[in-house]
């Protein structure tokens, strides 16, 4: 099964291009090869650009709360608990949070010699620029990871709110098996019930892909060949579709 995620709204999808960033910093930090760093860096100046908005530090504090008094009114079960110290640990964490807002250097020269070097036309290459070729060569692979260790770790909080909203949001979708013939499908909704995420999952047999469309009133769902100019020979395609809100 191949998963697709689709925002309807640009909070949804906000949170969701963060979750991305957050995870592919997980990934470049456990992986090995010569130019992790430059992708890291690239990582690290993405959240300095998005995750240090302010608008974004008060609209997940308000997302934490909202969910708290959502799940206060639910039975206190043992799972229904362990939500509601999560998610007051989440907005303390997020009240105590303090990120300097935009690209906020410090007194590290370093790095902002590096932003410098990376929106120049040709991006960080080494052969132009020593300083970086030493740090890379002189400082210790267990070094230049805790480097990078200490400057995504002031965006714990951040990631941690993204993470734990997301995954609330994921497991409120409502999910059905579908079977089509013709590669389209629409889905009525209730233009009063706000709706955030599409969930599709689909077989890569025949190998198709969903291009979603929506407004308030209708999701319509077109899965088109992944190879282009390829004509779909009528078929029943089997799926399963989500709808969650938070």
């Amino acid at each position: 099964m191949i998963h697709y995620e689709f925002p309807l709204n640009e909070r949804t999808r906000k949170f969701m291009r963060l979750e991305e960033i957050f995870l592919r910093s997980e990934s470049q930090l456990s992986g090995k090869g010569k130019y992790k760093e430059n992708d890291l860096f690239d990582t690290l100046f993405n959240l300095m650009g998005t995750a240090t908005r302010s608008d974004l530090k008060v609209e997940l504090i308000q997302e934490v709360e909202r969910q708290r008094y959502k799940f206060k009114l639910l039975n206190k079960t043992i799972k229904n608990l362990g939500i509601l110290k999560k998610l007051s640990s989440l907005k303390s964490q997020l009240e105590k949070s303090s990120i300097k807002p935009g690209y906020y250097f410090g007194e590290d020269k370093f790095l902002q010699e590096i932003k410098a070097r990376r929106d120049s036309p040709f991006g960080i290459v080494w052969t132009d620029f020593p300083e970086m070729h030493c740090w890379l060569q002189s400082e210790t692979p267990e070094s230049r990871k805790k480097y990078f260790i200490d400057k995504f770790s002031p965006f714990a909080p951040i990631k941690n709110a993204i993470f734990f909203l997301n995954n609330i949001l994921r497991s409120n979708a409502i999910n059905q098996a579908l079977i089509i013939d013709d590669f389209k499908y629409q889905v009525k909704l209730d233009s009063t019930v706000k709706n955030d995420l599409v969930i599709i999952q689909i077989h890569n047999s025949p190998i198709v892909y969903p291009n979603l469309s929506s407004n308030k009133y209708a999701i319509n769902i077109n899965f088109l060949p992944q190879k282009k100019h390829t004509v779909l020979a009528a078929r029943p395609l089997k799926f399963k579709l989500g709808i969650a809100s938070y």
